[in-house]
């Protein structure tokens, strides 16, 4: 809420969270809706996500940046983000934990563009086996469902 109303307060407040995870998050919450440098501010996000002490959250919390970088029209750099991170997800273990931070950047990737999506989509179906564990199994499904129009492609997170 304070993102929406005091975006300047909400920076600080931001910049004081220890936890980079929740660092990473609320940097982007401000990004998605300050009118004073959102790009540098996720930057700043992704500076927090790269703090995080594993893989997965290094990757998974980028999904908040994409989103508020493509909800500020900045297209390009939040596909430069979705890149970056899909790239960083592929190393995540085990499988269980790399699909759910690829279905996360999946519903980033369609603030981003439908093309974006299907891409992200290719990399969780390339690098996570449906058998591998029950969660694999239903970020293939979930992500297939988003791809068709079954489920609406706005992120939960948001």
């Amino acid at each position: 809420m304070l993102a929406k109303t005091r975006p300047q307060d909400a920076l600080n407040r931001a910049r004081d969270i220890s936890d980079p995870w929740f660092r990473a998050q609320a940097l982007s919450w401000v990004a998605r809706f300050t009118n004073t440098a959102p790009v540098s501010i996720a930057a700043e996000a992704a500076k927090a996500a790269a703090d995080c002490d594993d893989e997965y959250k290094r990757a998974a919390v980028r999904a908040w940046e994409i989103s508020a970088l493509a909800e500020r029209g900045y297209t390009c750099e939040a596909r430069g983000v979705l890149k970056d991170a899909l790239e960083r997800a592929k190393t995540v273990v085990p499988p269980s934990s790399r699909s759910e931070a690829l279905l996360l950047l999946i519903q980033a990737a369609f603030q981003v563009g439908a093309d974006d999506a299907e891409r992200a989509y290719q990399v969780l179906t390339t690098s996570c086996n449906a058998d591998d564990h029950w969660r694999c199994k239903r970020a293939i499904r979930e992500g297939e469902r988003l791809l068709r129009g079954e489920t609406p492609p706005r992120p939960f997170f948001w």
